[in-house]
């Protein structure tokens, strides 16, 4: 049997895991609850290893891919990925300000903006090997 994972299968697994980290930081902690702050943390590491992982697969398939178009696609979903990640972190770094999420907050920020450098130099080695040469830059071989 052989099995096979798409990038965006993989990238689609971990959305269920930002929304339950959503679920729990929404949650009010009580002093009758101290299961609650743990849960969180702990729902706050597991998406940092996602995000961990899931920028280190971008990058392998990113070497291995075939085109540029391929690479630009692979960055740009990646990027994506990072931005659901930023919008729900936005909303709970300042709601546990003394946990991970601040420092999650930072890790996916550098992942996006790192996707984001990624993508616009694809986008541009893209362009450039559209561009007709001028004439004369060259000798003409004969």
């Amino acid at each position: 049997m052989k099995a096979c994972l798409g990038f965006d299968e993989l990238l689609g697994a971990g959305q269920p895991q930002i929304g339950e980290m959503e679920r729990l930081g929404a949650l009010e902690t009580k002093p009758d609850q101290p299961d609650a702050a743990a849960a969180f943390s702990r729902q706050v590491r597991i998406l940092e290893g996602i995000l961990v992982q899931n920028y280190g697969v971008a990058a392998t398939l990113a070497r291995k891919a075939d085109d540029l178009q391929e690479v630009a696609e692979i960055w740009s979903r990646m990027g994506l990925f990072c931005q659901a990640a930023l919008q729900s972190l936005a909303r709970l770094k300042e709601k546990h300000p003394h946990g991970a999420a601040p420092e999650l907050y930072d890790l996916a920020l550098d992942y996006k903006l790192a996707c984001d450098k990624r993508h616009r130099g694809v986008l541009e080695e893209i362009a450039c090997q559209k561009t007709e040469l001028p004439k004369g830059l060259f000798p003409e071989m004969k």
